[in-house]
């Protein structure tokens, strides 16, 4: 896969940012949208970085309290702000239904208002990003207007992810990210069933022709479809 205007990157919050140069981030720059996972946002690799969203699905959840500069960063970004409908009081310009096996949908949902969650934000941001609109264009456009912000696109058939460290027993994140762990760090079953959300993410996204690839340098993540990194985007 190559990062252009028709793929999707999706920055997750591991600590493989801070090892990120200037030309990865070149790189990645060319792409059709760049989306901010939970504290990437606010992570000190990201500070220059444009991004097209911000997503996260918990920040009534504790990731507030984890990640305190997210709470400035949500409020004045210029970004499209995407959160989860159980985000209670949360300011956004979209909402997304997470779903699961418990729903009836494992890997993948083609509901336009969902996304599978499978244990991460990543995986549910991705599903979002996969689907194209589906209705609501003018409450969108007056939407935009009103908040002074960009419609992203969606229904991209590449996603590329970063920062997706996922190295079993180690949940730490980028500088500047959080210094709380994240929970697939808490177990080998909670490993071992994140990892297998992500397998079934890519699975059934192949299956819509939509391709994922994990462009995470030297990630653990094994269930995922990895790209070979140029050696200068590495420091």
């Amino acid at each position: 896969m190559n990062i252009d205007s028709d793929t999707a990157v999706v920055v997750c919050a591991g600590p493989s940012l801070d090892r990120l140069t200037p030309h990865a981030w070149a790189d990645l720059a060319k792409a059709g949208a760049i989306v901010a996972v939970n504290g990437a946002a606010a992570s000190l690799a990201c500070a220059q970085v444009r991004f097209t969203c911000l997503a996260a699905m918990d920040l009534t959840f504790g990731l507030a309290e984890d990640v305190p500069p997210i709470r400035r960063v949500w409020r004045e970004t210029p970004a499209w702000r995407i959160a989860s409908t159980d985000s209670h009081g949360i300011d956004a310009e979209s909402y997304i239904v997470e779903v699961d096996e418990e729903h009836g949908v494992e890997g993948w949902s083609d509901d336009a208002r969902q996304g599978y969650k499978g244990g991460s934000t990543g995986m549910v941001i991705g599903n979002w990003l996969g689907n194209p609109w589906n209705g609501g264009e003018a409450e969108r456009l007056d939407l935009a207007r009103e908040r002074g912000k960009t419609i992203p696109r969606r229904g991209f058939r590449k996603i590329a992810y970063i920062g997706l460290d996922m190295h079993r027993g180690n949940g730490v994140h980028a500088r500047g990210a959080g210094n709380h762990l994240s929970g697939f760090a808490g177990s080998d079953q909670r490993y071992r069933n994140v990892s297998a959300g992500w397998g079934r993410l890519c699975s059934e996204a192949a299956k819509r022709g939509i391709e994922i690839v994990n462009f995470t340098p030297g990630t653990g993540l094994e269930t995922m479809p990895r790209a070979n990194v140029p050696g200068s985007w590495v420091s």
